[in-house]
């Protein structure tokens, strides 16, 4: 009973490092799970002492489980089609039925996509010292402990790590209103075809990287300069027929669209990151597999 009461505790804790960890929602709950029942059946055929911390005790074992499973996908990434791009949290307006509560419990406190796509860069050891000091605050020592590092070696890792993404271009996002008002005009320009409207919504370094995971068409290679990325705005655009939906959400904690087609042909989630001076990146994702545990 005291392992039951403290996964149901702890779960959106275990829930929020696997999935900053993974970058999947189906992958992380499915490992939390498995964490669960690892636990289980320590429980059942214990031998020694208990464990004292039992908080402690699962979030090293979801650490280690996403090190494993991260260092496995590597091999699975070389051959991915096209860019990767992780699955988003998506928060859907109150009113409206298909929320998945899961989504809410790690929405709550989760980092934005365009950190989510930059943590990727870094090696399953760095991801996870990073992770566990910045967004959960752990001490150097809990951290070695749960890693299996010394504690100079996780204090050098995150100050090496802090330097690296300090020197990054800036990922914050900008007002949340004027977000919003940006994207929307986005959408507008978009849906009416202005070109002129459309540009004046992008910075000049814009890129665009589309995830179809080689199951549905989709740019295999970052769309970059101002013209290819209007032309290729527009062209999107101009394909979508009367029965597609396109609306707005919370993703990842900040604004994005969501559409959705009759028979799933254009479903896709853009997310966007977004400066002071206009869109910077933007994030289709259509891969399928990725949308799954979305109600599109």
């Amino acid at each position: 009973m005291e392992l039951d009461s403290a996964y149901l505790c702890h779960r959106p804790l275990l829930l929020s490092i696997a999935y900053r960890m993974l970058g999947s929602v189906s992958d992380a709950e499915d490992l939390v799970q498995d964490v669960f029942f690892i636990a289980r059946k320590w429980e059942e055929n214990e031998e020694g002492d208990r464990v004292r911390n039992l908080k402690a005790y699962l979030c090293k074992i979801v650490t280690n489980r996403c090190l494993d499973f991260l260092k496995s996908a590597r091999k699975q990434r070389e051959v991915y089609v096209g860019p990767w791009l992780p699955e988003p949290l998506v928060q859907y307006d109150t009113n409206e039925s298909g929320q998945d509560p899961l989504q809410t419990i790690i929405l709550e406190d989760t980092i934005s996509y365009a950190f989510l796509i930059l943590l990727d860069q870094l090696t399953p050891v760095e991801r996870a010292v990073f992770i566990l000091r910045e967004a959960f605050d752990y001490d150097y020592r809990d951290i070695a402990d749960m890693i299996g590092k010394t504690e100079l070696g996780c204090r050098k890792i995150y100050s090496r790590l802090k330097r690296k993404i300090q020197a990054e271009p800036d990922i914050s996002q900008t007002d949340e209103a004027k977000s919003e008002e940006l994207v929307h005009r986005f959408l507008h320009a978009a849906s009416t075809g202005n070109m002129q409207a459309l540009v004046a919504t992008l910075t000049e370094d814009i890129t665009v990287y589309t995830d179809g995971g080689g199951k549905v068409h989709a740019a295999t290679h970052p769309i970059r300069t101002i013209p290819r990325v209007a032309a290729f705005v527009l062209g999107l655009s101009s394909k979508m027929d009367g029965q597609t939906r396109i609306r707005s959400a919370r993703i990842n904690g900040t604004i994005g669209l969501i559409i959705g087609s009759i028979g799933d042909r254009y479903n896709a989630v853009i997310s966007f990151q977004i400066e002071a001076d206009g869109i910077r990146n933007m994030y289709i994702l259509r891969n399928p597999d990725k949308l799954r545990h979305l109600n599109l």
